[in-house]
């Protein structure tokens, strides 16, 4: 598998750091849909970044969907959403700010740098920064209440730790050999020599 899409995205980085938690192999080729443009639409005609070119050459798109397909190819080896419905719920909050928060900060950085400076719409980009500051504003007040005690093994999309999951499957992963040890998602891209 290639992920196509250069690291500087959030959501190219949120499937690589799931697909090294997952114990997936892919290729990563960055390529930007801005100075690249070409070449990426000669692999996805549309242009969107993440990418994930599959081993049949079939092309995923959209970091959840993507996500949720290494899921599957992970074979229940490993999640990384907790089963529990409540934790459930409360992964899939924090995710969906965490992706608004991504989301409102890309159309700023958009308004701003590819636009011409004459036709900027202030009105916008601060309807858009509200809409920011609002995602951010809930996350730290949660993680505030309940600051994150994570380890790499027991990590899910949320960020927080699951325990009872990390319980069930430590045996699996001592057997198997698939347990990740590192501290940190930069040690996820620092073990993978020219994954940049």
């Amino acid at each position: 598998m290639k992920l196509i899409g250069m690291l500087d995205s959030p959501y190219v980085r949120r499937v690589a750091v799931s697909m090294q938690l997952l114990g997936l192999s892919f290729e990563h080729r960055s390529m930007s849909v801005f100075s690249t443009f070409e070449d990426f639409r000669e692999i996805n005609p549309v242009v969107k970044a993440p990418s994930l070119v599959c081993n049949d050459g079939e092309v995923l798109m959209d970091s959840t969907l993507i996500i949720e397909y290494a899921e599957a190819l992970a074979g229940g080896r490993r999640s990384l959403m907790p089963y529990a419905f409540a934790e459930r719920q409360h992964a899939l909050h924090d995710i969906g700010l965490a992706l608004a928060a991504c989301e409102k900060s890309i159309s700023i950085i958009y308004e701003r740098n590819l636009r011409p400076p004459e036709k900027l719409h202030q009105p916008w980009v601060s309807r858009i920064t509200s809409q920011l500051l609002a995602a951010y504003q809930l996350l730290e007040t949660k993680l505030s209440a309940r600051p994150l005690a994570v380890t790499s093994a027991a990590i899910n999309q949320a960020g927080g730790e699951y325990r009872r999951r990390l319980a069930l499957h430590a045996a699996d992963d001592s057997r198997s050999g698939t347990g990740v040890e590192f501290s940190g998602a930069a040690g996820v891209f620092s073990r993978r020599r020219g994954f940049a």
